[in-house]
Order: structure tokens, then sequence, then C-alpha cells
């Protein structure tokens, strides 16, 4: 009787339940041996070249290791890259979105994966994981969903992928740069990276819709994740700040705040940055949910004080 050896149990435990006929002949097995395992219900076939084993139920990584095992011409891209990049303002499309070269063979007959070809894909450009899964990296993936996201939302995305990759404004520029005519949906990257505030990248999505929202506004001089040290009490990031002005505008809405331990070390931080002749301006999610455009109107009158105080 045909059993799995460790080495196939190890492998289907880090693809999240799937392997290729290739990786089961490395762990020692035949493809006689396979179709056997198959037959008696051991294995699950999924994708040709692809099984799964039977105790790992179904699910959408395992579906993308199985079509990246299966097929070493294809990449995760998309909606699915966002969403394993964990990108929010991603859209809800479930299926599998797959990049390749013209050249790949990615033949799958199932409707629940779609296939882009392009030339305009590289070896940089993708992240081969431990987990036999190859994604596009955070600046292709956010270039890609150009297609589809919203203005605001691809903004946001684009703020994600320079903070959790840890990506400089040429890096994000240089997916572009493959696109000589450029297309409708690469002008709508470059001119989301073009209207992006000065610097760091932004931590959040409403952090990103409040700097829009006051560009918008007539607010100008104002930069992203302005890091200053404050006596009394460290280094600190202030979400959005003009420092011509001395003023910060902090982006209040996650729950951390509103808890004692974050209250608190918002207080001390607000102290320590008075003392320095800062003005800070909160934004409490309450307010950010149901009053955002009041918000808005009132921040801005303040940055005309300001302003005209400063001559």
């Amino acid at each position: 009787m045909t059993y799995l050896p460790p080495e196939a149990h190890a492998l289907f435990e880090r693809q999240h339940g799937v392997a290729s006929i290739e990786q089961l002949e490395m762990c020692g097995l035949s493809r006689r041996q396979v179709e056997h395992l198959e037959r008696n219900g051991a294995l699950f076939n999924v994708l040709r070249g692809a099984y799964r084993s039977p105790s790992v139920p179904e699910t959408e990584l395992g579906r993308c290791a199985a079509l990246c095992v299966a097929r070493p011409g294809v990449a995760i891209a998309g909606p699915t890259a966002g969403r394993l990049h964990g990108f929010r303002r991603v859209s809800g499309d479930r299926r599998i979105h797959l990049i390749a070269q013209p050249g790949a063979q990615p033949a799958t007959v199932d409707p629940r994966v779609v296939t882009y070809r392009t030339a305009a894909i590289h070896p940089h450009d993708v992240i081969a994981r431990p987990d036999g899964i190859r994604v596009t990296s955070q600046p292709r993936t956010a270039l890609d969903l150009a297609r589809s996201l919203r203005f605001g939302d691809l903004v946001s995305v684009i703020e994600q992928a320079m903070h959790d990759g840890a990506a400089s404004d040429a890096e994000m520029r240089a997916v572009a740069v493959d696109w000589v005519r450029r297309r409708p949906w690469v002008r709508r990257y470059l001119a989301a990276l073009d209207c992006r505030l000065g610097g760091g990248a932004a931590e959040s999505h409403p952090e990103v819709r409040v700097g829009r929202a006051l560009r918008a506004a007539g607010v100008h001089g104002v930069v992203r994740q302005f890091r200053i040290e404050l006596n009394g009490y460290g280094w600190a990031k202030f979400d959005l700040a003009v420092p011509r002005l001395r003023w910060a505008i902090e982006v209040d809405v996650f729950p951390t705040h509103e808890e004692l331990a974050g209250a608190w070390s918002d207080r001390r931080r607000d102290d320590a940055a008075t003392r320095l002749g800062w003005v800070v301006d909160r934004i409490t999610r309450s307010r950010y949910e149901s009053a955002f455009e009041d918000e808005i109107r009132s921040l801005t009158a303040q940055f005309h004080r300001l302003d005209r105080a400063a001559g």
C-alpha cells in the first residue's frame, strides 16, 4: 500500500494543503503512486498537475498555491494580490487574478480564475513566498489595481504600499516605466502619485481622506507623518502637520484613542507639543463618521487663523 511520506505531509502543511506532481516526485513518490493515492481518496486532483490533501479544506490561499505550483509562469495579481498584501479599499471580486508573460501556459477552465497577459512584467515585480505562492510586489499590485479602484481608494492603496513595503516614490513610479504609450489606468496611477502630500506614507485611509480634503479646501503646506522630538515625551509623529505654522492634525479613528491608556498618552503628547508652541487638533472617530465636512471646514478656518497670525 502507498502512503504519503513525511516530506509530503510537511509540503502540504506549508503550502495550504496543495502540492504539484513534480514536488510530490521530489518527496519520493512516483506518478503511478500518486495516481493510486488519488484513486483511494488520499489525494484530490484540483488542477492539472496539482493535488490537494483531503485533510485540508479548500481556501483562497490554497487555490492560489495550487495555481502557482502547477503553473510556474504565473503570479497572483490584481485584487487577489491586494488581498494577500492586506491592502485596504480592495474590491470584493473573489476570483483568482493571475498575471503571466504572453508565452506562459496558465490554461485553466475554472471560471473563478482570470488571467491577464502582458510582457510588462519582470522578475523583480514578483515575490516568491515560502508557501508556494508567487504574488506581484506591493508597488506592482498598486499599479494593477489602478484598473479597478476609484481614485481616492487608489491613492490610499498607494500610501499603504509605500508604508507597508517601505517603497520609495521612485520605486512606485518604476513599475509604470514599461508603459510607453500611457493607458488611462496608468495615467490615473501616475496622477495618484503626483497628488500625494509630502512626508511619510499615510498609515490609514482616514488619514488619506482628511489630507486630500484639506488640500481641496485650500490648506497648503500639509505633510504626512511629521516626526518631531517633544521635550518630556520623546519622539512623536503627527498624522498631518503644517510645520511652518506649528500646527498638527491627528486623525483618531482607532478605538485605542478612546481607551484610558491611549487617551492619557495623547494628552501627554499634546501637552508636550503645546509647550513647544504647537497647536494640535484632533478628529475623533464619531466626528469623522458623522460630521466629516464640518470638521474639514473647522480645520480650514483654523488654518487661516494661524496663517494670518503668522503674518
